[in-house]
C-alpha cells in the first residue's frame, strides 16, 4: 500500500497539464502512436537505440503539419522539455523494475510514466509552427525531421525502422 501511496504522490506532480498546454500535440502523438506498427516501431527506437519516442513523435507530428525542421528546432524541442523528459526516463526505469511485482503499483507506474510523457507534450514547442514550411512530399519531410529526433543514437536505427516511423505521417 506505501507503494501505491508513493506513485499516487509521483502522479499529483506530473498531473496532465490543462488542454490549453500544447493539447494539440499531444493529440498528435497519441494519434500517430495508435497507427498500426507504431507502438512497436518506436518501442524498438526506443528499447533497442535509445531513442526518445516523444521526440520522434514531436519532429513526426511537425512533418505531418507540413513543417520541416531543422537542427535549432530539435535542439529548441530538447532544452524546452529536458527536465521532463528526465522525469518521464526516471517513471519508465521505476516502472520496468515494478513489472514483476504487484500489479496496482505496475498500473500506477505506467499512469504516472504516461502523465509524465504528458508534461513532455505540455513543455514542447508546438510542432505546427516549428522550423520552415514545407509543402513537399510528407514522407520525404517525415525522414528529414526524423533523422534529426535520431541523430546520435548508438546504434542508429536501420533503415527499415525509420521507414515505419516515417510512414507514420502517410495516414
Amino acid at each position: 500500500m506505501e507503494t501505491l501511496s508513493r506513485w499516487g504522490k509521483v502522479i499529483d506532480k506530473c498531473k496532465q497539464p490543462n488542454e490549453g498546454s500544447n493539447a494539440a500535440f499531444w493529440r498528435a502523438a497519441l494519434a500517430l502512436y495508435a497507427r498500426p506498427g507504431a507502438q512497436a516501431a518506436l518501442l524498438d527506437l526506443q528499447d533497442r537505440h535509445g531513442g526518445d519516442v516523444m521526440a520522434a513523435l514531436w519532429a513526426l507530428a511537425a512533418a505531418g503539419a507540413g513543417r520541416r525542421i531543422d537542427a535549432a528546432a530539435m535542439t529548441g524541442f530538447i532544452r524546452a522539455t529536458a527536465s521532463a523528459r528526465a522525469e518521464a526516463a526516471r517513471l519508465r526505469a521505476a516502472r520496468r523494475a515494478a513489472k514483476a511485482g504487484d500489479a496496482a503499483a505496475y498500473g500506477a507506474a505506467k499512469t504516472a510514466e504516461l502523465a509524465a510523457e504528458r508534461a513532455v507534450a505540455a513543455a514542447a514547442p508546438d510542432p505546427a509552427t516549428a522550423g520552415s514550411p514545407d509543402g513537399g512530399v510528407r514522407t520525404a519531410r517525415a525522414r528529414h525531421n526524423l533523422d534529426l529526433a535520431v541523430q546520435g543514437l548508438d546504434p542508429p536505427p536501420g533503415r527499415a525502422l525509420r521507414e515505419t516511423l516515417a510512414s507514420l505521417v502517410a495516414g
